[in-house]
């Protein structure tokens, strides 16, 4: 199975997960664009060329919240520490990139990077009530 259809049927297994514990609508939507940005980054950008990607995708849900955990044995990188696109600049005065992270972050209430390891880990929490 190539890369592509690898990632479809990951996040079609996260959306049914998330659907089983009867997680809103929103949320699951939210869930699944956050997990499609950091599936699609690790898999552009943290291995060398011509090396499969490998990421492991956890999640957990709790009365109040979804985790999601990825792990990948990929280059180190802290996608927290990535400054946030300057929105206010006109599109092509901005650098490219950096949107997606942009929108994981707005997309989530907690997030937090450590490298464990030779593992980048991710863990990102949705709030499933306001606060």
């Amino acid at each position: 199975m190539d890369a592509r259809r690898e990632r479809k049927a990951a996040l079609d297994r996260l959306e049914a997960c998330c659907r089983a514990a009867a997680l809103a609508e929103p949320i699951v939507i939210d869930l699944r664009v956050v997990a499609e940005e950091v599936l699609t980054n690790v898999a552009k950008y943290a291995f060398a060329p011509d090396t499969p990607p490998a990421l492991e995708l956890r999640v957990a849900f709790a009365e109040r919240a979804a985790t999601l955990e990825f792990r990948d044995r990929g280059r180190p990188f802290d996608p927290l520490a990535a400054p946030a696109p300057d929105l206010d600049l006109p599109p092509e005065d901005r650098p490219l990139g950096g949107l997606g992270l942009a929108l994981v972050r707005a997309l989530v209430d907690e997030a937090r990077y450590e490298r464990e390891g030779t593992a980048n880990v991710l863990r990102l929490v949705k709030r499933l009530t306001p606060q």
